[in-house]
């Protein structure tokens, strides 16, 4: 709500700027430039504050540099502007050209470099051959069979990575062949951006534009090919640390649900909850999916086998994101055969599931699943006959 309160107010901001400029009120279109950087500085500062997704150890100190260049990038934007605000742009009413254009500029030769760092960055085909026996070798054993399925399927489409060995090959010749030719072409580029900056009648000061022209191309540049790169590499780590935790718990998940019981069922419920709650909120609800599919068969090994998902994936929710979780939690705890000593225990953890669930429901302000008012009004019922019996 405040982003878009500050940017519909900033385009208003942009506007009064431009009008009072072209009518030469300096007073009211410095007020207006002010302003927009003040709510600039607020949005930045609102948005740095807003960044806590969780990051794996590995991944700091990527996260940390791309900051960092995020403060280079606003360093640049702050230059730009200063840059348009000098004298002569006052006295020819050139300042909210040269700061729109210049940043214009800047935002596409950011662009421009991010998509160079993402191809310099991109993870390297992986060896075929290599994946290949690895992934016969896990298929042969019973034990990981569903893993072994999974992690082929990663390596399964390497079309991409061959693009993007081709374009840097392509790039990187290319441009050391045409090195020499570089300066001209730089220097006619940014002839050409600041010529649009300034009206034809002054020549001199379009010359005298033209290094900023080229500087605002370089340093753009430049910020945009390392924050590619290294956005790149945090990905990546990001990734495989997701998939080293998914899958195990995608396998195990796997095996509760599709092999028949064992001897050592309690030691494998107890590392498939804890890999469940280690897991990736998409593992997760590719989890959850399963879970739910699987106990749709509405018998009683279903029903049981299911609650142990339901169990974590509702411990693993901390943040009260979920609500078909514990829906389905509460309707497994309904449904399953009750224990002799303590009958009624099922039923109130159920009424507490479901009021969570509808709680969240509400909150997120989801206009369906309206059966969960059914399933309470049922434990609501259970406890009000047991109370009146005497």
């Amino acid at each position: 709500m405040l982003l878009a309160v500050s940017g519909v107010v900033i385009v208003a901001c942009i506007v009064f700027c431009v009008i009072a400029e072209q009518h030469a009120l300096w007073f009211q279109a410095q007020a207006s430039l002010a302003a927009i950087l003040v709510l600039l500085g607020l949005v930045a500062w609102n948005w740095w504050h807003s960044q806590k997704s969780a990051f794996t150890p590995e991944a700091a100190p990527y996260r940390q540099t791309l900051h960092k260049l995020i403060v280079f990038v606003m360093v640049g934007v702050i230059a730009i502007l200063l840059n348009a605000i000098r004298k002569e742009h006052w006295e020819q009413g050139l300042v909210s050209r040269a700061a729109g254009f210049g940043i214009l500029v800047a935002g596409c030769a950011f662009i421009v470099g991010v998509l160079f760092g993402f191809l310099f960055g991109f993870p390297s085909r992986p060896d075929t051959s290599r994946s290949s026996s690895q992934a016969q070798s896990q298929s042969s054993s019973n034990q990981n069979a569903a893993s072994g399925r999974r992690s082929k399927s990663f390596l399964s489409n390497t079309n991409l990575e061959e693009i993007s060995d081709w374009l840097t090959k392509v790039i990187l010749g290319a441009s050391l062949v045409e090195l020499s030719k570089l300066p001209g072409a730089v220097s006619q580029l940014a002839s050409y951006i600041s010529a649009a900056v300034e009206p034809s009648s002054a020549k001199s000061a379009a010359v005298s534009n033209e290094p900023v022209a080229a500087a605002i191309l370089g340093y753009f540049w430049s910020c945009g090919l390392l924050y590619g790169y290294i956005y790149t590499k945090y990905e990546e780590v990001q990734t495989a640390e997701g998939r080293d935790k998914d899958a195990p718990a995608l396998a195990a998940v796997d095996r509760w649900l599709h092999e028949p019981p064992g001897p050592n069922d309690d030691q494998a419920r107890e590392d498939m909850v804890n890999a469940i709650k280690a897991a990736s909120i998409a593992a997760q609800v590719r989890i959850f999916l399963e879970a739910e599919k699987y106990r749709r068969a509405s018998t009683e090994e279903a029903n049981e086998r299911s609650l142990p998902i339901f169990r974590a994936l509702v411990e693993a929710d901390t943040q009260e994101v979920f609500h078909r979780n514990r829906s389905q939690y509460a309707l497994a705890l309904m449904g399953r055969k009750k224990d002799a000593k303590n009958p009624d225990d099922d039923w109130r953890r159920a009424l507490d599931l479901l009021n969570d669930a509808i709680r969240i429901r509400d909150q997120s302000g989801d206009q369906g699943w309206r059966e969960y008012e059914e399933a309470r009004a049922e434990c609501e019922r259970h406890g009000d006959a047991k109370s009146k019996q005497p």
